[in-house]
């Protein structure tokens, strides 16, 4: 399986996102929660916890996929439970669906205290 390395994604490392555990059709991204990625009332912009969700969708995506092939998100829902606060936050993705030309699936993202934050669905298109 191939694992994001840094370098491979200048946004994932601006942000600080890092692949913590992949496996087929499953994975786990964390991010520490700094000021930058703030909002103003101190906890994690919503546009944070979206790219978590999408990050961890889309490894868990790639995990799935052939040398030759790549994947691009075509959908995005995301639901916030509460504030995200705390030291870090993870999100934890499956696949429900991986066909030959979409794959789809589902993250929750929870804060340092293991308290779920928000959870959402990417649907991702397969390139070959």
């Amino acid at each position: 399986m191939r694992k994001t390395e840094p370098g491979m994604s200048p946004f994932w490392d601006y942000i600080g996102m890092k692949e913590q555990r992949i496996e087929e059709g499953y994975a786990e991204v964390r991010i520490d929660l700094t000021p930058d990625l703030h909002q103003r009332r101190g906890s994690a912009h919503g546009g944070v916890l979206a790219a978590l969700i999408d990050g961890a969708v889309g490894s868990a995506v790639r995990s799935t996929l052939l040398e030759e092939q790549a994947s691009t998100t075509v959908e995005l829902k995301v639901n916030y439970y509460r504030p995200a606060k705390g030291d870090y936050l993870i999100a934890k993705a499956k696949l429900s669906h991986r066909g030959s030309t979409l794959a789809v699936g589902q993250a929750e993202v929870f804060n340092s205290e293991g308290k779920i934050v928000a959870m959402g669905t990417a649907t991702y298109m397969i390139l070959s």
